[in-house]
């Protein structure tokens, strides 16, 4: 995509930078007391991603989960998944992302990701100990600049974006990014499109104010996967081809419209006010048949599994209101950066699911696990099961303030929250249940600067989050605690650049899933998460680039009304990851290359012996500049062919990574 000119400056972007970052101050990431991975622009085109999901192995500390057969992004930092459905804390910048069933999130508008590790909760509010992910999309730029790009891969996918930026008039730019794909896939029956436009403005009316609107129209469709079933626990037994859904049921399609609206106002001195809004239209709907659960499903031949059909009917809008007021001052002798603000969030989704199942006897749609024969039998209409409706609403008050003496920083924040859910169980004569969850959640983090290269961090929080009812039951709030202690290193004129932390996490009232129905669910007692991770990043002026992460874990029950369930590791965490990308410049030709390794994992929440097994995969990439406007690049994933399992919800439901693959990318800037 586009990229700035060399010593360019962009007024709006540079207004908004702070007010973007989930760091909430203008500060660099080496001064801020808490672990920060920033993956830059720089990184993000060396690796050609499309989408948010291909840089979760560069993270650190961040998991994979069961993402829905690939609708949604969902994965665990550094250990804790978040909400069984919405997943981690996933912001958008700053405003939360992760509201509804949403298609994952596009490269294409992407400026840079944010991992901020450990406790968020006072500025985020979402309530994530493990950390969140903030994405800060592409703006409009001052200057025109414009990029295409065009690729062709393995499984008959292509793709094509483009993305234009300049000026309109003094003080007024645009930009618009579009997306069209198509997309065929190494599992049998499955295959899937996109349509994304993105258009943004900003406008600078008057020294000091400055406004900028950005939206996103998406079409995603795919036909939904839940993978393959495990034979004797063995996650690898069946042909990781095999689709065991039905082609008769067609597409899930996922709609989406979002938009997000900032008034940027320079006020006395160096007081600036933010008025902020970001709302989000969007719909999931279609049919899919899966592989059930417990006798319903797999049977004791071992190659034989009955199967559940269901029909989606979702739809939800949610809507995002801040205002902050920052300030910048010298007070006795120290500087302070000040944050202030308030935020009212109000989300509601019209939640529809019809269930077709047999039973432990008979079970529904029977299918051959090694030799699958699709529409056998007339699929059946699925009577009504759940339908709901949800309504969320927040609100909060917040304040942070980074205060720097001489070596040391010191962070202080807290949030007030107060959560209210209503859900109306239509199932159950209109059945309404009331969950409400009110507190604060404080923060505090100090760094010192040993020296211009080495900094030494604490950093302590607490997190609330409101646990959604399952339209049966109300739940308590999920209360966590999060402490941690590092050192940030930045050496050889900042060439070399790195951290390292050790953490401890505590997590109450977690919901956990049924092991025979995944819609039932009980509250955990408590969870902890604790280890250690390391990051070293190596930028030799642009010729080469290498980053590289290691994280350690223990993700574990540690209290529960099920004592079968204290102690097992929690879902899809594995003990030891890391991943290594290197990219070497040489002229025109760039060479790039990478490792991935998660380790053995817990296949399921339920406390079983399900495990899946370790892998490590690799990539490369080569790409030679045609011109100075044009570049041919071409991409090999798994590079080894690896047969591995990417992530999994229970022994039925496990999703095989994708075999070798490639990918060429004609590319042109100006």
């Amino acid at each position: 995509m586009a990229q700035d000119a060399p010593g360019q400056e962009d007024i709006i972007v540079t207004a908004r930078t702070a007010n973007a970052s989930i760091l909430g101050a203008e500060v660099l990431p080496f001064a801020y007391p808490q672990s920060v991975r920033v993956l830059d622009r720089e990184l993000l085109d060396a690796v050609n991603p499309t989408r948010l999901g291909d840089l979760f192995d560069l993270a650190g500390g961040v998991t994979r989960q069961n993402d829905f057969g690939g609708l949604w992004d969902k994965v665990a930092i550094r250990g804790f998944a978040g909400d069984e459905n919405a997943g981690p804390d996933i912001r958008i910048n700053r405003f939360s992302g992760n509201f509804g069933f949403n298609a994952p999130i596009d490269a294409a508008t992407i400026e840079r990701v944010e991992i901020l590790k450990g406790a968020t909760a006072a500025l985020s509010g979402l309530g994530e100990p493990g950390g969140a992910i903030n994405i800060v999309t592409k703006a409009p730029r001052d200057t025109l600049q414009g990029a295409g790009d065009v690729s062709y891969g393995s499984w008959n996918s292509w793709r094509v974006t483009a993305d234009l930026t300049g000026p309109l008039a003094k003080g007024l730019s645009a930009r618009v990014i579009g997306v069209a794909e198509g997309r065929d896939s190494f599992r049998d029956q499955v295959h899937g499109t996109r349509r994304l436009i993105a258009p943004s403005l900003a406008w600078a009316p008057a020294d000091g104010l400055r406004l900028l609107y950005q939206a996103e129209v998406m079409r995603n469709t795919s036909v939904l996967d839940r993978g393959i079933v495990a034979i004797g626990g063995n996650a690898r037994a069946m042909d990781r081809r095999t689709f065991l859904g039905e082609p008769g049921d067609g597409d899930i399609v996922q709609n989406g419209f979002w938009q997000q609206a900032s008034l940027f106002a320079d006020l006395a001195g160096s007081v600036r006010l933010e008025l902020g809004a970001s709302q989000r239209d969007g719909s999931l709907r279609g049919y899919a048949t899966m592989v059930d659960f417990g006798p319903r499903g797999l049977q004791a031949d071992g190659r034989t599994a009955g199967r559940d059909r269901r029909y989606h009917d979702f739809a939800w809008n949610d809507l995002s209101l801040r205002a902050e007021l920052t300030a910048r001052a010298e007070l006795f002798g120290m500087a302070h950066d000040l944050r202030i603000g308030v935020d009212r969030v109000r989300y509601g989704m019209d939640f529809e699911l019809n269930r077709a199942r047999g039973t432990a006897a008979q079970p529904l749609l029977p299918i051959d696990l090694f030799d699958p024969v699709y529409g056998r039998t007339a699929l059946p209409v699925p009577p009504a099961f759940a339908h709901r409706r949800h309504w969320y609403r927040s609100e909060s008050i917040y304040a942070q303030d980074l205060i720097t003496a001489g070596r040391w920083t010191l962070l202080l924040g807290a949030r007030w929250n107060n959560f209210r859910e209503t859900v109306i169980n239509r199932l159950a004569g209109d059945r309404r249940l009331e969950t409400v969850d009110r507190g604060v959640t404080p923060r505090a983090a100090l760094t010192w600067k040993a020296s211009e290269a080495l900094a030494f961090y604490a950093s302590w929080g607490e997190s609330l989050r409101l646990n959604p009812s399952d339209g049966l039951n109300v739940f308590n709030g999920e209360r966590s605690e999060s402490v941690e202690a590092g050192l940030k290193f930045a050496a050889f004129g900042e060439r070399l650049t790195g951290q390292a932390a050790l953490f401890d996490m505590i997590k109450r009232n977690v919901l956990n899933p049924n092991a025979v129905d995944p819609f039932v669910r009980t509250q955990i007692g408590r969870q902890r998460s604790r280890g250690g991770e390391v990051e070293l990043n190596w930028k030799a002026a642009r010729d080469l680039l290498v980053t590289g992460t290691f994280t350690r874990l223990d993700a574990t029950v540690r209290n529960d009304a099920n004592p079968a369930l204290i102690g097992t590791p929690l879902s899809n965490v594995p003990k030891a990851m890391g991943s290594l990308f290197v990219q070497k410049t040489l002229g025109g030709v760039a060479l790039g290359g990478g490792v991935t390794h998660a380790g053995a994992r817990a296949g399921d929440p339920f406390g079983t012996s399900y495990r899946l097994p370790a892998y490590t995969i690799a990539r490369a990439s080569l790409s030679i500049a045609l011109h100075k406007r044009l570049s041919l690049r071409a991409d090999i994933e798994n590079l080894f062919d690896s047969y591995y399992i990417a992530s999994s919800y229970a022994n039925v439901w496990t999703m095989p990574g994708a075999p070798r693959s490639f990918r060429v990318t004609a590319s042109t800037r100006f």
